[in-house]
């Protein structure tokens, strides 16, 4: 089963979509500095990463908007996108879980 999950660098602190005001001067090359920040440094191929951690792979795509992730494997990767949604709200960034097509807030928000 893969997860998705879509992060975008967003003025101000959204809590629903409707309220994500995207920071439009954050392109790919960001995106993918981001990508080595929140899921260490990864081989980029064509454009995309996978990135390894433990029984779970990470597929990290870096769009001039956003940076997208597919999540494999049979570790809890929720509770390791719940790790990176709070380091990444540390840098101004929101991640969408895009099943449920909600912002993911860490637990500890």
């Amino acid at each position: 089963m893969s997860l998705d999950f879509v992060l975008v660098r967003s003025h101000g602190q959204p809590r629903v979509l409707s309220e994500i005001k995207e920071d439009a001067a954050f392109k790919r090359n960001d995106y993918t500095d981001l990508a080595e920040r929140l899921f260490g440094p990864v081989p980029w191929t064509g454009g995309t990463a996978i990135a390894v951690r433990d029984e779970m792979s990470f597929e990290l795509t870096p769009h001039d908007s956003s940076l997208s992730v597919t999540a494999r494997g049979p570790g809890d990767t929720v509770a390791f996108m719940d790790n990176i949604a709070a380091l990444a709200v540390k840098e101004g960034v929101v991640t969408i879980d895009v099943q449920g097509s909600e912002i993911m807030l860490p637990f500890n928000e």
